[in-house]
């Protein structure tokens, strides 16, 4: 689907981040900004999960790593050449459409693993009670149906994401499946809880036993984290 991007780009982009090089904590070297222009992002450095996420390797943890490493590199690099195409004057190239179009996969990609890799490590440790649990219990009628739904969304035929949403419209909370990386997502909403279902989340050490993989993960919910996205989510509501 994306495999021209590397001939119009001119660059070795990784679409997959399968050649992606080691997190690093400063920006690319070879990203000209010019003044006015959005800065580099930097990849995260999620070292601290290792031997901390119980039931997954950390071989498993460093290729992952890795991989979001390369979304972040081609995010970048695609900005940086949709910026030289602008300042060229050619935004009405065929090039420029093809990265505007592939620019929100990458950027995706590179964010919902940010989010998923920042609600592990919660070592075990269950939903305290609070806002997001009278919000799961009002929502859903309980933890235990809306878990049943949120794995029941993983479960499901293909590779992409589950993400509990907060939708804008009425704060309803929704589990939606997001296709790859793009395709699904609730316009406005607050993602609460994301897990990976590609995969190279999990395929290296379970196989294609997803099941197993999606119980290690929540044994591993940092609850904190999602609890703290429930509670800090914009308050004003898009009108009905």
């Amino acid at each position: 689907m994306y495999y021209y991007l590397p001939c119009l780009l001119g660059l070795s982009l990784s679409l997959a981040g399968a050649a992606a090089e080691p997190a690093v904590q400063e920006a690319p070297k070879n990203v000209n900004v010019r003044k006015g222009a959005v800065e580099p992002y930097i990849a995260k450095n999620y070292d601290h999960l290792l031997g901390k996420v119980q039931g997954l390797d950390d071989s498993l943890l460093k290729m992952h790593f890795k991989l979001y490493q390369g979304y972040v590199n081609n995010t970048n690099a695609i900005l940086q050449r949709l910026q030289e195409i602008t300042d060229n004057g050619q935004n009405k190239s065929a090039e420029f459409g093809a990265l505007k179009r592939h620019l929100g996969w990458e950027f995706d990609g590179m964010l919902l693993h940010e989010l998923y890799f920042e609600n592990l490590g919660g070592k075990g440790q269950s939903l305290a009670k609070g806002p997001l649990a009278d919000k799961i219990d009002n929502d859903f009628g309980s933890y235990d149906q809306w878990k049943a739904d949120f794995i029941a969304t993983g479960s499901m035929r293909g590779i992409g994401w589950v993400v509990a949403y907060i939708e804008p419209k009425s704060g309803r909370l929704l589990n939606e499946w997001i296709n790859e990386h793009d395709l699904g997502h609730l316009a406005g909403g607050t993602p609460i809880l994301v897990m990976d279902v590609f995969e190279h989340a999990y395929i290296t050490q379970f196989a294609l036993d997803k099941a197993k993989y999606i119980d290690v993960f929540f044994a591993n919910i940092n609850w904190d984290a999602t609890s703290s996205r429930y509670q800090n989510q914009p308050t004003q509501l898009i009108p009905r």
